[in-house]
């Protein structure tokens, strides 16, 4: 089986190489050079991908910056496109991935303006968090992040934002993350990987 996860950019992709690692998930990362990528990036890769005959993608990216680019459409689109193929999942997080990451040590019905702004409530549970290689090359943090059931609270506490989301109890700037079903999603795969 052939697995592939899309990593918006350094965070996501060191977060998910460590999660790989520590939760024993059976999946590869694209791209492989810690590079960002675009979307439309994104779109030629999963359908590469696609046509190479990947059993199953997984795109992890932040919503804030489809917004802040005005590329709303061309996010939807790529929703669109891949809506009904059931190898490809793609998980946004509004505005950021940190919002995923906050979820494991609180809930949060908080509105945040920006990415910067779940940062600074994300240092309150790790002061030294830092968006740079050397920082978040080191996987103690994601190991944290799986300590204790954190990962298991972030995803209910996820479902519980998505729940009340979908019924339209949300306006556009409410946080949120998808990166649950991403989460879901490798727990399959793992099930399913037979050595």
């Amino acid at each position: 089986m052939k697995y592939t996860v899309l990593g918006d950019g350094i965070t996501e992709q060191y977060y998910l190489k460590y999660l790989k690692e520590i939760k024993g998930y059976n999946y590869s990362i694209r791209p492989s050079l810690f590079e960002r990528i675009e979307l439309t990036d994104a779109r030629k890769i999963i359908d590469e991908l696609l046509e190479s005959g990947s059993d199953g993608i997984v795109y992890i990216t932040d919503y804030d910056t489809v917004v802040n680019q005005n590329r709303k459409r061309e996010f939807n689109s790529l929703k669109a496109r891949f809506k009904d193929n059931s190898n490809v999942l793609i998980c946004e997080s509004m505005p950021s991935i940190e919002f995923w990451f906050l979820l494991h040590f609180k809930a949060s019905g908080r509105i945040f303006q920006n990415a910067d702004e779940v940062l600074k409530a994300l240092k309150q549970h790790i002061p030294d968090f830092e968006k740079t290689k050397r920082w978040l090359g080191n996987k103690l943090w994601v190991k944290q992040l799986c300590s204790d059931d954190k990962l298991e609270t972030a995803i209910s506490r996820a479902k519980s934002i998505e729940k009340e989301r979908t019924k339209g109890n949300f306006d556009s700037h409410n946080p949120f993350s998808l990166v649950y079903l991403g989460i879901e999603e490798f727990e399959k795969w793992k099930n399913s990987f037979k050595p």
